[in-house]
């Protein structure tokens, strides 16, 4: 019998197991369990699948034979797979411990000592250092005496390990060496792969990351060479944290989602644990926090189960992080209490230092400048004897932020500078941009205001580099949300400086807000390039995900339309379905390379450019605040005016929730506000006017008789001001309004030459909600020489997606929904399912206007950095240049009417901002109160 050829086959095949092994000649029973071994090892880096039917093969030749060194060879194979393949850490040493005992009876000192390597790595996974390391040394020296260079050096391998684990760098470093040695020496280049890995990682941490890269690429061509593919998932996971180490964001998601893209596909799920560990990390690092945190949630538990207590800790810690970054401090300090328990039963120092670290975060954001000190300063004292850089450095900073808050000036500068000069001799960009920062703040508080400027700009020049190359949207909007302080510190300085710097003011206010927006905008008359083409199986899943979402919406449709009280376990059931398959897409999404985006920073504000597109007629009035004030930019004619103490934003944010009950109290119920008009109308003009009060009168005479274009900021994003009240009239009755998110937005929606507008599309979808909308769609098209029209069940996704990109209007009358929970899946309902953000900027369309005729299709959530995430966001990334949208619910009739005016002033010639002022005065003359007339607004080019 071929000993080989048996091995092979029931690796191969694991159904015929029981087969093959009954006609085996139990004489071979020795050479079978040691050629299953062999095939196991081979396999177990490179092929998991066929490495768990070798070790599946011995269990059941274990169980058929009474030899003991096959039954031995058959324990220790399957201990290895329990570990490795399976993460069973307790059952791995059970087996690897009745090995070991089989092979002493045989008084076989080797094997004993080469079961023991695989122990040592099962037993640092538990936290059972000491005992590991002991077993260590002794396999090791046992080895040596055989004269076993390999074995030895895979001991050394693991005691490196332990020694990484709990951040014992040089001791680390130094088994790591001598594995490396060993390995040579043997000639067995896969394992020095793995030994170049390990010593790599060390180096990065004591952050020599030039030598660190190129062992990781050396490795990693080793890795390739000998299809170890288990140990090129490792590598890839490494070069991912080496650059988010460095700040290279881009990169790190690349390569953690790579790695953990392999270890699935290898069929390793405790692997996939670690390689999630490692992506949410990466999530936290550039602030998606719920991303972040659901990661964590998820696979802590499943690390305690495991008994990975190191892991459970470090996830358990950084879940405390995100908690602490999304503004939940007690359950961030909870968090961090449960860390530093798991952290000193582990004997990590280290680990014991982070949790401080982030105390001491906790302490500053608190006010707490001498508790901040202290613990930051008790950190650093551990962090420096272990060489934790990185670390180190946010110790420091943290010690001299403090400093710098107590006014402390001298001490402060001195180790922010300090701290400063080593991040950027280690290549540390986070803590350099932090450093920067702080010293700006302080050189300002000391008047030194050139110097303050400089160090502003380069904190800025930082973020924005770091920024550059990311390429998922949702990356790219939320990265800035805790790096704008830099920007809000210059428009201050500028400020100081009077009349003269107003417009380098409004520059850094323009750098700072709706970036990731501008980024997406196409060029005009340029969106119809082709992306780079997406991988096949992830646009498969994609398109299997869209497909259960539709059926999903569809099925919790028809459950409100059928019954007035749907059954709500059904209804919760179906949501949560819907939000399992949401979260997977957008992690879809977050993997979606996509295209590398220009640098919107380098282009500069133009005033020249947006004096053209306001002409003479029209005024840009641009919001910003700084601290709890609110100022405004009025830019008329060339000229940038700033109008400072407009009022506070706390004042704003009263008057605003006063609006919005007396808006959303009759939502439900238009017939009591029919009923009582005149009663709350007068009410409601009453917050009305508060709010011009404190937006708009300071300046009025500034604007003459122009349009007005309004870029809001923060909260102002929910504020009417087309319906804001001065005592006499709303604003509507004076001037056209419209809306930008910013400047350079503006700027680009107007790149284009307006043209007629010949064709139309117009696309109606009525349900029990809004009944008329068939009726208004029905009744546009009377205004257009060949208009196409789409409506019920002839208005579904495929039609819109064939029809959009080639007419001059866009008109979408139906059912609208805003996500305040998932802002990018706000949607449009359509006949055979709903149009999501990421759906409308994929439309690619060339139209002069899109009209969304629906509920909140004009609601956004507002990121910091103003940007806007909601269904405007998507036709905006489409190509759309303007859009008529909608702040709040719709009532069916009176929207209909608006509608039919707006388009037929639009068909005689009348531009869009105008022509909707015109229809909603109109509207305004039969129905006052501006819940009927008011929620549409342009955004966009006027």
């Amino acid at each position: 019998m071929d000993v080989a050829l048996l091995a092979e086959q029931l690796a191969v095949d694991r159904s015929n197991h029981a087969t093959h092994l009954a006609e085996r000649d139990q004489q071979v029973d020795v050479a079978l369990a040691v050629a299953l071994r062999a095939f196991y090892l081979e396999q177990v880096g490179a092929n998991p699948g066929r490495a768990a039917n070798a070790a599946a093969a011995l269990g059941a030749l274990a169980g058929l034979t009474h030899n003991q060194q096959a039954q031995a060879l058959a324990e220790w194979t399957c201990g290895l797979a329990a570990l490795q393949l399976e993460g069973q850490i307790e059952q791995a040493i059970t087996l690897i411990d009745a090995a070991a005992a089989r092979f002493a009876v045989l008084a076989d000192e080797h094997s004993v000592a080469e079961t023991q390597v695989s122990k040592v790595y099962a037993l640092a996974m538990l936290g059972r250092y000491d005992q590991a390391i002991t077993t260590g040394e002794r396999a090791r020296d046992m080895l040596l005496a055989h004269g076993d260079r390999l074995a030895a050096g895979r001991v050394e391998q693991n005691l490196g390990n332990i020694h990484h684990r709990r951040d014992h760098y040089e001791a680390a470093a130094a088994h790591y060496e001598a594995a490396r040695t060993h390995f040579t020496a043997a000639g067995d280049e896969r394992l020095l792969a793995y030994a170049e890995n390990g010593l790599a990682n060390i180096l990065a941490l004591q952050h020599r990351f030039g030598e660190a890269a190129q062992l990781y690429e050396q490795a990693l061509e080793r890795a390739v060479a000998t299809n170890a593919e288990l140990t090129r998932a490792e590598i890839e996971c490494n070069l991912g944290c080496l650059a988010l180490f460095q700040g290279r964001y881009d990169q790190a998601l690349d390569y953690l989602e790579r790695s953990r893209h392999r270890y699935a596909a290898l069929d390793m799920p405790h692997q996939v644990l670690l390689a999630e560990l490692e992506l949410a990390d990466a999530y936290l690092e550039v602030n998606l926090l719920d991303e972040a945190t659901a990661i964590y949630a998820r696979i802590t538990p499943r690390l305690a189960a495991l008994g990975m207590r190191a892991e459970q800790a470090r996830a358990t810690s950084n879940h405390g992080r995100a908690a602490v970054a999304a503004g939940r401090l007690d359950e961030g300090r909870a968090l961090m209490a449960d860390a530093n328990a798991l952290y000193t039963a582990e004997g990590n120092e280290v680990g014991v230092a982070l949790t401080a670290l982030t105390n001491a975060q906790l302490a500053l954001a608190a006010g707490e400048n001498d508790k901040a000190a202290a613990l930051a300063l008790a950190a650093e004292r551990t962090l420096n004897e272990l060489g934790a850089w990185g670390n180190l450095l946010l110790a420091r900073w943290l010690r001299g932020e403090a400093a710098r808050r107590q006014q402390h000036w001298h001490a402060a500068r001195n180790l922010l500078e300090a701290t400063l000069h080593q991040a950027e001799t280690h290549g540390v960009p986070q803590i350099a941009r932090r450093c920067h920062t702080s010293l700006g703040q302080l050189l300002a508080a000391c008047e030194q205001l050139a110097q303050a400027e400089a160090a502003l700009q380069r904190a800025v020049q930082i973020t924005e580099t770091m920024r550059s190359p990311l390429r998922a949207e949702a990356v790219r909007v939320a990265f800035v949300a805790d790096k704008l302080a830099p920007y809000g510190e210059l428009v201050r300085l500028c400020l100081q400086a009077g009349d003269a710097r107003s417009l380098d003011a409004l520059d850094y206010v323009e750098r700072a807000r709706a970036r990731a927006l501008l980024d997406v905008l196409p060029e005009p008359l340029a969106h119809t390039v082709a992306g780079p083409a997406e991988d096949a199986a992830l646009l498969a899943e994609r398109t299997s995900i869209h497909q259960e979402l539709n059926w999903l919406y569809s099925q919790i449709n028809r459950l409100a339309d059928a019954e007035p009280q749907p059954d709500a376990a059904a209804v919760a059931r179906l949501y949560r379905a819907i939000l399992e398959r949401e979260a997977r897409l957008h992690t879809l999404e977050l993997r979606s390379s996509g295209l590398a985006r220009a640098d919107t920073s380098a282009t500069g504000f133009d005033l020249a450019a947006l004096t053209r597109v306001l002409g003479v007629d029209a005024a840009l009035v641009e919001y910003y605040a700084i601290d709890d004030e609110l100022l405004a930019f009025v830019i008329v004619e060339g000229d940038v005016r700033v109008v400072r103490g407009l009022a506070s934003m706390r004042a704003i944010g009263t008057a605003l929730d006063q609006l919005q009950f007396q808006l959303g109290a009759l939502q439900h119920d238009p017939a009591r506000l029919r009923a009582h008009s005149n009663q709350l109308t007068q009410r409601v003009r009453r917050h009305l006017g508060a709010l011009y009060d404190m937006l708009v009168r300071p300046f009025e005479e500034m604007l003459g008789n122009r349009r007005l274009v309004i870029a809001p900021h923060r909260e102002l994003y929910y504020v009417p001001f087309h319906a804001l009240f001065d005592g006499q009239r709303a604003v509507i009755e004076r001037r056209a309004v419209s809306y930008t998110p910013s400047a350079r937005v503006l700027e680009h929606c107007a790149g284009r030459e307006p043209r007629p507008i010949k064709r139309a599309l117009l696309v109606g979808v009525s349900d029990a909600r809004t009944p008329r909308l068939r009726d208004e769609v029905t009744a546009l098209a009377g205004l257009f020489d060949t208009p196409e029209v789409l409506v019920d069940g002839d208005a579904t996704l495929a039609a819109l997606r064939a029809r959009a990109p080639h007419v001059d209007l866009l008109h979408l009358a139906c059912h609208g929904q805003f996500r305040p929970d998932s802002p990018l899946f706000s949607a449009l309902q359509l006949a055979d399912g709903r149009l999501t953000v990421r759906d409308a900027a994929a439309l690619h369309l060339r139209c002069e206007l899109a009209v969304l005729s629906a509920c909140e299709t004009g609601v956004s959530s507002v990121a910091p950095g103003d940007e806007v995430l909601g269904l405007a966001r998507g036709f905006l990334a489409a190509g759309a240049p303007a859009l008529v949208v909608s702040m709040w619910t719709v009532d069916d009739s009176t929207a209909a009417e608006l509608m039919e005016r707006f388009h037929r002033r639009m068909c005689s010639g009348m531009g869009a901002a105008e022509a909707l002022r015109c229809a909603q005065q109109a509207a305004m003359e039969r129905t006052p109160h501006p819940f009927f007339w008011a929620p549409f607004f342009l955004l966009g080019r006027p």
